[in-house]
């Protein structure tokens, strides 16, 4: 009688599995891939930054490699959405590195507020809204009665609609003092949702920060962790673009690890830490 074989056992990667060597060729055709299928361009992305994450994301699941993500996140829609969400990088808080921000208040915010009627902003890369929200608190704090434009832009959409909700949990909290937790926001089944006067200001838009125009001038432009993952050509066109975006006089506000060499290439000056003006 005839044996039948045994089935093979499914692959199960330890848990601490080596992340393999960049290759091109397979980043390449995974980048492709990533294009069709999510309308993500990854050239502008440092390869071996992306890689790593891929590959640690693909591990984490069981799967062998990139190509055995990219098979099965065209099968598979929660997959392909939590591929997306690990793409683009949905990280932030409200008010991250508080003393960059109080900076940001106290040199930046406060004279522009007392030399013009109305100020323009772009937040750029706002994921779940922390950072739009937040300017919006301090924008409501120094000039409670002047016009404030913020506007938020993201590549995420998922991101962009649980920004629009403008609900928060506790743990999301972490960075609101109890007095911007009550003067700005108001407790609903267990979450803090933002007041309508914070919430007003700010207006939602899908961008790709790379490729999309730019909607200015803006007074502040606002584009905290988002360009270190760049490649140096990619970081080079959007400091340029950065500063046309601005009017004379404005501010760029980058995150706390971010520095822009030789800025003044760009028509810019170091105005602080973090803190870049176009003269």
């Amino acid at each position: 009688m005839e044996t039948l074989p045994r089935p093979r056992p499914p692959l199960v990667l330890p848990p601490f599995a080596p992340i393999p060597e960049l290759d091109m060729v397979a980043y390449e055709r995974m980048a492709r891939e990533v294009h069709l299928l999510l309308g993500i361009d990854l050239s502008r992305y440092r390869p071996a930054q992306v890689w790593r994450r891929v590959n640690g994301f693909a591990a984490a699941r069981g799967m062998l490699d990139a190509d055995e993500l990219v098979i099965r996140v065209r099968e598979d829609v929660a997959l392909r959405q939590a591929f997306l969400d690990m793409l683009t990088i949905n990280v932030s808080e409200f008010f991250r590195n508080p003393e960059a921000w109080d900076a940001l208040a106290e040199q930046h915010l406060r004279p522009v507020f007392r030399s013009q009627a109305s100020v323009r902003i772009w937040s750029a890369g706002c994921s779940l809204g922390f950072e739009p929200f937040s300017i919006a608190m301090l924008a409501r704090e120094i000039a409670p009665f002047a016009g404030v434009e913020i506007l938020a832009t993201d590549v995420d959409e998922t991101s962009l609609s649980k920004a629009r909700k403008a609900t928060f949990t506790e743990a999301q909290m972490a960075g609101v003092s109890p007095t911007r937790q009550r003067r700005f926001f108001r407790r609903i089944d267990g979450k803090w949702q933002v007041r309508p006067e914070i919430l007003a200001p700010v207006t939602f838009r899908r961008q790709d920060l790379v490729t999309d125009p730019c909607e200015g001038p803006f007074d502040l432009v606002v584009c905290r962790n988002v360009v270190i993952y760049f490649t140096e050509q990619a970081k080079t066109d959007l400091y340029g673009r950065f500063h046309d975006c601005l009017r004379p006089g404005g501010v760029l506000f980058l995150g706390a690890t971010e520095v822009i060499p030789n800025a003044r290439s760009f028509g810019l000056l170091p105005a602080g830490s973090t803190f870049y003006k176009r003269p």
